[in-house]
This record gives C-alpha cells, sequence and structure tokens, in this order.
C-alpha cells in the first residue's frame, strides 16, 4: 500500500492520543502523532504510561475510515483494529528478533512480560466506525522501569539490539499499512485473525484467572476469541465463557 502519511513529532506532548484527537479532524486518510516525551501518557483502565524521556517509541494514529485506504468498517467489526495494530507491533520486534505474543486484547509480551501497550479511541457515525486514534507505547531501550510496573521490559532487555524512535517509527509504519491493506478484503480479515489467534498469550494452555465480575480466580484455558472480539474462556466445568474487556484478570 502506497500512501503518504504525515508524520509530526514534538519534544513533549502532555500524551499523544490527546494530541492526535485535537487533531482529528484534519486527518484526511492517516496521520501520525509521536512524542519524545509525555507529560501524561494513558493506559488502559486509565492507567498512566511510563516511558524514560527519547528511550522508547510512544506514537499515535489517527485514522479516518470510509474511504479506499481505510475502507468501511461496522462498529460491530471495531476489533479488526485492534488486530491489525496489535499484529503490526508483533510484525515489528518479531523482526528485530524479539519473540512476541498478544496478552488479549492488545498488549504485546515477550515471554511474561510485557514490551508494548496500546490504548485504541473510536469514534462511530451510526453503525459504523468514523474515526480511531491508536496510541502506541513500545519499550525499545529503557533499562530501568518504576518499581510499581511489575513486568516490563524493552527490546533492547530481550535482544540486546538497540534502536531509536524515529529508526523505530520508520520500521513500523510499512507493517502497519500491510496489516491495514489486509483488512480491506474477506479474505484478508480472516488472515488477520488466524494470526491474531496462532501469538495469543496462553492460549490452549490451563491458567490461572479472576473473573472480575464474580470476583473469584478460576483455573482456564483461553480458546479464541469471539466474532467481536470478546475473550473465550474454557471455564473448570468446560463450559465456554465469553469475557468482554476488564471482565477478566491475568494473574501473572
Amino acid at each position: 500500500m502506497k500512501v503518504e502519511i504525515p508524520i509530526s513529532w514534538a519534544e513533549v506532548v502532555d500524551s499523544t492520543n490527546s494530541w492526535a484527537l485535537r487533531s482529528i479532524d484534519s486527518v484526511d486518510k492517516m496521520s501520525v502523532y509521536a512524542a519524545k516525551f509525555q507529560t501524561a501518557g494513558r493506559g488502559q483502565r486509565g492507567n498512566k504510561w511510563h516511558s524514560a524521556t527519547g528511550e522508547n517509541l510512544t506514537f499515535s494514529i489517527g485514522l479516518r475510515f470510509g474511504n479506499e485506504f481505510a475502507g468501511h468498517l461496522k462498529a460491530i467489526e471495531q476489533f479488526v483494529i485492534t488486530e491489525i495494530a496489535a499484529l503490526a507491533v508483533a510484525d515489528f520486534l518479531s523482526a528485530k528478533g524479539a519473540g512476541v505474543c498478544i496478552k488479549w486484547p492488545n498488549d504485546i509480551y515477550v515471554r511474561d512480560r510485557k514490551i508494548c501497550g496500546m490504548l485504541i479511541e473510536n469514534s462511530l457515525r451510526g453503525d459504523e466506525v468514523a474515526t480511531s486514534i491508536i496510541g502506541i507505547g513500545i519499550n525499545l531501550r529503557q533499562r530501568d522501569f518504576p518499581p510499581e510496573l511489575i513486568n516490563p521490559t524493552s527490546l533492547i532487555l530481550a535482544t540486546g539490539k538497540e534502536i531509536g524512535p524515529e529508526a523505530a517509527l520508520g520500521d513500523f509504519l510499512p507493517c502497519f499499512l500491510s496489516r491495514m491493506e489486509m483488512s480491506l478484503t474477506a479474505d484478508g480479515r480472516i488472515k488477520l485473525r488466524n494470526d491474531y489467534l496462532d501469538i495469543l498469550y496462553r492460549k490452549d494452555k490451563v491458567f490461572t484467572y479472576r473473573d472480575n465480575v464474580a470476583d473469584v480466580e478460576f483455573q482456564g484455558i483461553i480458546k479464541g476469541i469471539s466474532d467481536i472480539g470478546e475473550l473465550l474462556v474454557e471455564m473448570p466445568d468446560k463450559s465456554i465463557k465469553s469475557f468482554s474487556f476488564k471482565e477478566i484478570g491475568y494473574i501473572i
């Protein structure tokens, strides 16, 4: 896919997702907003994203749907955006020598350690996705992390390879465009889903989880994801239960 992607870099911003949100009305098809440091970087569940200045790649992608680049995407199909973003990061890191997996829905892990987190914020127009802001933070060359982070890692810790944020973004974008192009066809959507499942963290193995709704721990087996992106888990009684975001916790 050949397309001109506007890229904006800042030394310091509040958060790249907030920056992208402020700029989304000017996005034609896709724009990228990257920063060397975020004063209020945001993660999932309202968490703050911690990143040392200039050591990691922190950026957001602003996407506009309903055109030849991104196509039309039904609201019920919006998990495709998660698959595109997670697989693009996995492709990028795998090419650098990191053995990665996707912890549902979109954290990227090296073994049991988190190397990348995402915050995806979609807006709807009727029954279709109008825009998406995909915030991504990839730990590149950070070696020391705040003690409150339980299981972080980085590319340099995982592989010994060092790459700076600007070069990393240049290497990442072709991976993202390739996965975007895949999403435009039915066969491509099937491949996205299969590729996502192939590297789904803990799939088909028994581990301990927390049912956050029932407030109990249980032994379960991740079997896959539903058509709308819910996590499908085999429960102790062999039934299959679907979990939405925040309804299940991983015991790591």
